[in-house]
């Protein structure tokens, strides 16, 4: 059986124990956003809530469940184990465009708008300001382009839209708002929508969640953690996931017991919060967390002196490909550390990482068939979402297209030939050059073998950023990059949050003599309230703090 409760009320789910308070999660009805903390199992918890609510569902109605990157929804889909054929499952953009924009927007905007379309949000030549801007160069060219602001306009520079608009999520809501047949195919289709990751919402995509929930009366269940909210500089609002927390349509429940991290390093992390600082348990300083006080330049030779070579070890950097302000990257970190005697290996972002489209994961799919041996036809077509009919698909036919695409590797022309051919054999008739041009980068360029395999190596580096999701038994940080000009800011907080969280055992914090160092030291002693340093972190050399 994939539920079974037990003599106290707990349940197991798919062969998973639940605790008490996930357990509780799990059988409420009605709207819920939980509040979890790193480590605390919210995958688990929204996992098993949506098998136990398609257990229980005895209507036609299917759920949603709705992330944020190609990768989370490869994690539900493996950890649900059960038939989930005819549900969605994810990305936010992939559900707003295909089951509300594609459908519905020739009903709202007339039948100039009866056209299929792809998106390029990284198009600056096609960059807006209006709405209705948006609109009609979706209509005169086919695609779905990006509004214009400071970050990512080269031209207009300070004169141009200082906010992150989604135009996607924005568009969506009009319709969705505008649309009677859109209202009523969602209602008929969806009794329920599982969002992680909240505090990444923008306000768009915030706006039209409530109102798949308050208007449309969808249940909702919303997961996330304000603390690891690290994307505002793309527009992520965590104020709308509090927001919820206190909204009365919503029972608002805490998952803080962290099953990942050591006491020590739980402690740590807590305390970065005023929130969380409550949940400090005292205990005997045991070597948990090592602050290295060394200069940048031989900080190797130490921090492989204080590892276990056999664990799982990740550093984690702020910059990835370029040095800023005298800082080093994750690139030269994993070469140092390299000479000094243990292999490091880089994980850069692959080209096609890039593509958020519905057909990410095709050419995702495309490069792991072409760059890993073992990645065969079969497990090509595992990949293929439900809604692609994979059932339908011959695997000869999609090992023939393969073939061809390998085959022509390293020929441009002829793989964009037989790239364009496989696309069109899943039905996607509009065809995006960039991302096969992404795809031809990507798969001619053996750096990125590991940014794309499903096992990570025994020691590798990487933008913090990127670790988002994951775990390691060691985790080396740098203080230095959690301040830009000796200034500390809230979201600096959050990203120091996030990357000390992945650390299992042991956290190696390098203290280097750059000022942002200094800055954000001087940030912790201030928020540890009256703790000393000292009594948290161990210093090494042992040196007086």
């Amino acid at each position: 059986m994939r539920i079974v409760e037990t003599e106290t009320g707990a349940l197991i789910v798919n062969g998973v124990s639940l605790s008490s308070k996930q357990t509780e999660i799990v059988k409420y009805d009605g709207n819920i956003i939980v509040s979890a903390s790193a480590g605390t199992g919210k995958t688990r918890t929204m996992v098993s809530k949506i098998v136990y609510d398609l257990e229980r569902n005895k209507s036609h109605k299917v759920i949603a469940a709705i992330t944020f990157t190609i990768k989370a929804t490869q994690e539900i889909r493996e950890r649900l184990i059960i038939d989930a054929t005819h549900n969605f499952i994810g990305t936010n953009n992939v559900f707003a465009i295909d089951e509300v924009i594609k459908p519905f927007m020739k009903d709202v905007y007339g039948d100039d708008y009866d056209i299929d379309f792809d998106t390029d949000y990284n198009n600056k030549d096609y960059l807006f300001d209006t709405f209705d801007e948006g609109k009609n160069l979706m209509q005169s060219n086919g695609t779905i382009y990006s509004y214009c602001n400071r970050r990512n306009c080269d031209i207009h520079n300070k004169n141009c839209a200082a906010t992150n608009r989604n135009f996607v999520f924005e568009l969506a809501l009009d319709i969705a708002k505008k649309s009677k047949a859109c209202q009523m195919y969602l209602n008929a289709k969806y009794f329920g929508i599982y969002i992680d990751e909240y505090q990444d919402c923008d306000v768009e995509m915030h706006n039209f969640f409530m109102f798949l929930c308050e208007k449309l009366k969808i249940s909702t269940f919303i997961v996330g953690d304000d603390k690891q909210s690290i994307y505002r500089w793309r527009g992520a609002r965590p104020a709308q996931f509090v927001s919820v927390t206190k909204n009365s349509n919503f029972q608002h429940f805490e998952l803080t017991e962290n099953h990942r991290s050591s006491l020590g390093i739980q402690n740590y992390s807590n305390l970065l919060f005023n929130h969380t600082s409550n949940l400090y348990q005292q205990t005997q300083k045991n070597g948990d967390i090592l602050v290295i006080r060394k200069d940048v330049d031989d900080w190797a030779s130490t921090v492989i002196g204080l590892l276990d070579s056999t664990s799982s070890t990740a550093i984690l950097r702020n910059y990835k490909d370029t040095c800023y302000y005298g800082k080093s990257n994750a690139k030269d970190d994993a070469q140092t550390l390299t000479r000094s005697g243990l292999e490091f290996i880089y994980i850069p972002e692959a080209p096609i990482e890039l593509i958020t489209t519905s057909t990410a994961w095709l050419y995702m799919a495309v490069a792991r068939y072409i760059m890993f041996d073992d990645f065969t036809v079969y497990d090509f077509i595992h990949e293929v979402p439900t809604e692609g009919e994979v059932e339908k698909k011959a695997v000869n036919s999609v090992k023939k297209h393969l073939v061809k695409v390998e085959t022509n590797k390293e020929i441009k022309e002829e793989f964009d030939k037989a790239m364009q051919a496989l696309l069109l054999f899943f039905n996607y008739t509009t065809v995006d050059q960039s991302h096969i041009d992404k795809l031809f980068e990507t798969i001619n360029d053996s750096q990125y073998i590991p940014s794309l395999s499903y096992d990570l190596p025994l020691h590798c580096s990487m933008n913090y950023h990127r670790s988002k999701g994951l775990e390691f038994e060691q985790v080396i940080l740098f203080f230095e990059d959690f301040a830009s000009f000796k200034k500390v800011g809230e979201s600096d907080i959050n990203n120091h949050y996030v990357a000390c969280t992945r650390a299992k055992s042991k956290l190696i914090i390098v203290s280097t003599f750059h000022d942002d160092a200094f800055a954000f030291k001087s940030k912790l002693q201030e928020l540890f309230s009256g703790r000393k340093f000292t009594e948290l972190v161990t210093i090494v050399p042992n040196e007086s703090d």
